[in-house]
């Protein structure tokens, strides 16, 4: 089985659907994903409905993860928290490197 880290950081919402699409593809495939939101895109995330719907459409209640210093320092956290995992990115990437995921980035 293959193991996929989706690395999210555009905060273009076409690129971000696109990263969303992609992860919900592969993990209905069978394929093992993880998706972390980074950078930019959380602040688009937190102000966008369309987006948080179609998280939940794709993983349910299983949400993705988000840095969550990048919320505190834009001032998102409290929105996003609503839609994702808040996690260390640093470590959470280093984690799953270590634990065989492939790190992919939109």
């Amino acid at each position: 089985m293959t193991k996929i880290l989706s690395i999210i950081s555009s905060k273009e919402k076409d690129k971000i659907s696109l990263g969303i699409n992609f992860s919900a593809r592969q993990k209905q495939a069978g394929h093992d994903v993880r998706i972390l939101f980074f950078g930019q895109s959380e602040v688009t995330i937190a102000n966008d409905d369309e987006l948080s719907k179609l998280i939940g459409d794709s993983f349910g209640s299983e949400k993705p993860s988000a840095c969550i210093f990048v919320a505190q320092n834009a001032k998102v956290e409290e929105k996003l928290g609503k839609k994702v995992n808040l996690v260390k990115a640093g470590e959470y990437i280093t984690k799953s490197i270590d634990e065989g995921y492939t790190p992919i980035s939109f």
